[in-house]
């Protein structure tokens, strides 16, 4: 079956998908589902963490099945402070897995690149691989965040930091996210 990736500005996005987005990332990561929240909270909240992100969205039928967000961060590399492009909360249905859907999304968030929006993509994950068959590769910079309390604790928790596309040439030296990691 032939999909498409559905790309809308988060201002655009209506209530309903974001509630669709949040039990499709409960799904996938079970153990982060915020215990204290209201959805009116983690609607409000969806919107808030990246303003000006933009959600791909990929539809079977009316199901939401898979589900990514990419969106404009600036960090400081090198003294110099440069706007990267994040990438985040890529997700497939768990029953969905294995059919080519992340693959489909990944590609569509980094069309951003591609087309010249961003110069480079910079995110963590726990699945290099999956990232290596589309261009990425790993980083071994340290990375910060000045603006925290513990400014030199890494704000990643996944294991891997790579960036898109691998012959992107840059990032020498440690990365500072300028904020809380994504």
């Amino acid at each position: 079956m032939n999909y498409a990736v559905v790309s809308i500005p988060v201002n655009l996005v209506e209530t309903s998908a974001i509630e669709e987005v949040n039990e499709l990332t409960d799904l996938t990561w079970p153990d982060t589902k915020p215990k204290e929240f209201t959805t009116a909270s983690r609607i409000e909240d969806f919107i808030k963490r990246n303003p000006n992100k933009t959600c791909h969205f990929i539809y079977d039928a009316e199901s939401l099945i898979g589900y990514a967000e990419s969106f404009p961060r600036e960090i400081k590399v090198d003294n110099q402070r440069i706007t990267i492009m994040g990438l985040g909360a890529v997700c497939i249905h768990p029953q969905r897995k294995g059919q080519g859907l992340g693959a489909l999304l990944v590609q569509a968030a980094f069309k951003r690149i591609d087309s010249g929006e961003f110069a480079v993509g910079l995110f963590q994950t726990g699945v290099p691989g999956f990232y290596e068959k589309l261009n990425c590769r790993s980083i071994e910079n340290k990375i910060i965040n000045s603006l925290s309390d513990t400014p030199n604790a890494n704000p990643f928790w996944d294991p891997y930091v790579m960036i898109y596309p691998r012959q992107f040439i840059g990032f020498q030296s440690e990365i500072d996210l300028l904020g809380a990691g994504y």
